[in-house]
């Protein structure tokens, strides 16, 4: 598939809600039973995909949001953390892939790939020197893709879901 298919949008405070939507519906279908115990599941995302917080995250001048489009459906989302907007690094000549994530019907159709050459190429034009990110250590197939990449493993950091401490493994790739 080639990225010319896809598009990528800014995300802007007027599309909040469309936000809030897609990333509640993608985080649940990525991490929801049976992963993870729908208690656990529901916890975060009250916590962590309210109109507030997602505003917040939104008008952050370091993070940037990116609608995925694809033959004019939002297909997924990317957030990108520069700065002090990132959650661990906080190298300025770094950019950190927090979310990306792509509606449950439309994977498996090479959009990962399509999404990742966008990422690096943004992240090349910016002058950055390494692209980082954290995955769940039960995320076989993320991880996989991710050292098909390029990424390699540098530490490891604890993720609370609900009230289950959780394993991210944080991976990067030097550009």
């Amino acid at each position: 598939m080639e990225s010319k298919e896809l598009y990528f949008e800014r995300v802007l405070p007027k599309d909040t809600y469309e936000l809030l939507e897609i990333g509640k519906t993608t985080f649940y279908d990525a991490f929801g039973p049976p992963l993870n115990t729908e208690e656990n599941i529901q916890k975060y995302l009250d916590q962590n995909f309210t109109l507030n917080k997602i505003t917040e995250e939104i008008l952050h001048p370091e993070s940037q949001f990116f609608f995925i489009t694809y033959q004019n459906d939002i297909v997924g989302y990317i957030k990108l953390n520069f700065g002090s907007a990132q959650t661990e690094i906080k190298d300025s000549n770094a950019v950190e892939v927090e979310r990306i994530y792509i509606r449950k019907a439309f994977q498996s159709m090479g959009f990962g790939q399509a999404v990742f050459n966008w990422i690096i190429e943004v992240a090349k034009k910016d002058k950055m020197d390494f692209i980082w990110l954290g995955v769940w250590n039960e995320n076989i197939r993320a991880i996989k893709f991710y050292k098909k990449n390029g990424f390699i493993p540098f530490d490891t950091h604890s993720f609370m879901l609900g009230s289950e401490k959780q394993k991210d493994i944080m991976m990067k790739l030097n550009l």
